[in-house]
């Protein structure tokens, strides 16, 4: 895509944000269109999606009477004021904003959910004489000891589960009643925390595991999985198997 074109595609969409009045400049466009077929819809959508992506943050920081000039000034085929290579530039240092903006609101989400996490954890080993912290950082409490051999890394194993949200304890998944048992390896794929936790338990155990963000799905999350989301598990191993 030429950059120009890209630069009209995002100069169109911060004049629908700055129809939204962000801006102490208002641009009067009239009485929404009249929707009367599939090309209208389409149209009025893809000016939606412009206003939606580009309201998010980053854009508030332009100057949108640039914008708009830069708008007619385009559609009017008037030669451009800034080489594509200085267009370029622009956008390398646009995507350069938009990701300090994205770098500091992980880090204050870290921030949030490190100092929620260590007072659940703390307040848990303070009220519950059963619970254990692991020296990785987790702690887990033995509901059931089981009397068969432990399970060890690389082991081929038997075993259901639930979890719920730590914070929140909100059920989130189970195998009980949804699926058969599950059969897996230890390790191959599992978050660091299961992967230590299946290693403390012999065959027949129940235990329950607590374990903070950085030792379930991490910073990024998996599939439906938001990152930062620290996770309670309840384990019962059925049985270690042959390879």
């Amino acid at each position: 895509m030429k950059a120009h074109n890209v630069i009209l595609g995002l100069a169109a969409g911060c004049l629908m944000a700055a129809c939204n009045g962000g801006n102490q400049q208002k641009y009067n466009i009239g009485q929404p269109a009249q929707l009367e077929n599939a090309l209208d819809s389409l149209s009025w959508t893809y000016g939606v999606n412009f206003a939606n992506t580009l309201n998010m943050g980053i854009f508030d920081t332009l100057d949108r009477a640039t914008v708009v000039q830069a708008i007619c000034h385009t559609l009017e085929g008037k030669q451009q004021p800034m080489s594509e290579e200085e267009m370029m530039d622009a956008m390398q240092y646009l995507m350069f904003l938009q990701n300090a903006e994205q770098m500091q609101q992980a880090k204050q989400m870290s921030v949030s959910v490190d100092a929620q996490q260590k007072e659940y954890l703390e307040n848990l080993k303070r009220t519950n004489p059963n619970v254990k912290e692991h020296p990785k950082g987790f702690c887990y409490e033995v509901l059931r000891e089981g009397h068969g051999p432990k399970a060890k890394f690389a082991q081929r194993i038997c075993f259901d589960y639930r979890s719920k949200l730590m914070l929140t304890g909100e059920p989130y998944d189970q195998s009980y009643g949804q699926r058969d048992s599950i059969i897996h390896v230890v390790g191959n794929p599992m978050f660091p925390g299961l992967i230590e936790g299946f290693q403390l338990m012999n065959e027949g155990s129940l235990y329950r595991f607590y374990f903070p963000y950085q030792l379930a799905f991490g910073e990024r999350g998996s599939g439906s999985i938001p990152g930062y989301t620290p996770f309670i598990y309840e384990v019962e191993l059925h049985q270690l198997l042959e390879h």
